[in-house]
């Protein structure tokens, strides 16, 4: 899980006005962007839908929307013809745009090596998912996956195009930080300020992550998966191959290969004794103890009771 308010907020069928509690851009109006959490709480926002629920209209003004995108306007236009019930159309109105509205926080290019001034033209994209300033690789993915239907190629930096390129990009950086981990900081070029994680103290993780880098880190093979399904859906929708030779994409793959193969390894001998903690950091397998004691058993480092497991 990726916050305690953070999973549900890419499905884009939910009423969605309750997530996502940042601040928003400035208006053009020099009005300050109220935080989200708190305009979404009140249902005065007119217009109401016409149905018999009467449903507020939640999205921020314009000048408040973090990402704007022409292709996603006209959808909605188109589809308000589309849905019969009004109420219903709403929910659409209000949830389908609400990654773009609100949780993509940043979008620019990655510096050039040893520069923190000069910029190529790789495109990052840092998304968030819930109440925490992290990005995590699988709900990022899934939530800019709703708009894989509006995805074509374009080189314009308010495309969507651009928007997934930016997230292939830094969830490749990320998994070269760290493959074993799953919640990331701010990249630096955003000049977003890093969060805090209370529970990094509490957390014994070997090997040990970067706080300053990596927000969390939970093994979980999930989210090396959704960063190759974006990037497979990225290219099977554009035809572009530009991220995937410029970037370093392929020796991506290769760490994540690596990981996979490291956490293939048993941490039991056959015979039921436990491998030293020297035979296991070898391995690279990632171990700890968790705050939640639900999400690792207290084994002294060795994870669970296993023998090699059979990842194909």
């Amino acid at each position: 899980m990726s916050g305690m308010v953070a999973g549900i907020c890419f499905l884009p069928i939910l009423l969605l006005w309750h997530c996502l509690p940042w601040g928003l851009a400035a208006p053009l109006t020099n009005q300050p962007c109220p935080r989200y959490d708190d305009y979404a709480k009140h249902r005065d926002h007119e217009p109401y839908s016409q149905g018999r629920r009467h449903l507020p209209y939640q999205r921020p003004v314009e000048e408040c929307r973090k990402f704007h995108s022409s292709v996603l306007e006209e959808t909605i236009a188109r589809l308000h013809n589309k849905i019969a019930d009004p109420d219903l159309f709403r929910l659409f109105e209000n949830a389908y745009p609400n990654t773009l509205d609100t949780a993509v926080l940043w979008t620019g290019f990655a510096w050039e090596n040893g520069s923190t001034s000069t910029f190529t033209d790789e495109d990052l994209a840092f998304v968030i998912t819930g109440d925490i300033n992290a990005m995590w690789l699988r709900d990022s993915a899934n939530q800019i996956l709703s708009y894989l239907p509006l995805l074509e190629p374009s080189n314009s930096t308010q495309s969507i195009a651009a928007l997934f390129r930016g997230i292939i990009n830094l969830h490749s950086r990320y998994i070269k930080i760290s493959p074993y981990c799953h919640a990331f900081q701010p990249p630096p070029e955003s000049k977003i300020p890093i969060g805090t994680n209370y529970a990094y103290h509490r957390n014994v993780v070997k090997p040990p992550y970067d706080a300053k880098k990596t927000y969390d880190c939970k093994w979980e093979l999930d989210s090396l998966a959704s960063f190759l399904q974006i990037s497979s859906e990225y290219y099977n929708s554009t035809g572009d191959m530009g991220p995937f030779i410029k970037y370093r994409w392929a020796e991506t793959v290769g760490v994540i290969l690596d990981a996979v193969e490291a956490m293939r390894t048993a941490t039991y001998t056959p015979d039921g004794e436990c491998l030293t903690e020297e035979v296991v950091a070898k391995a690279k397998v990632l171990t700890g103890i968790r705050a939640h004691r639900s999400q690792r058993l207290h084994n002294d480092w060795s994870n669970e009771p296993r023998y090699r497991n059979h990842i194909e």
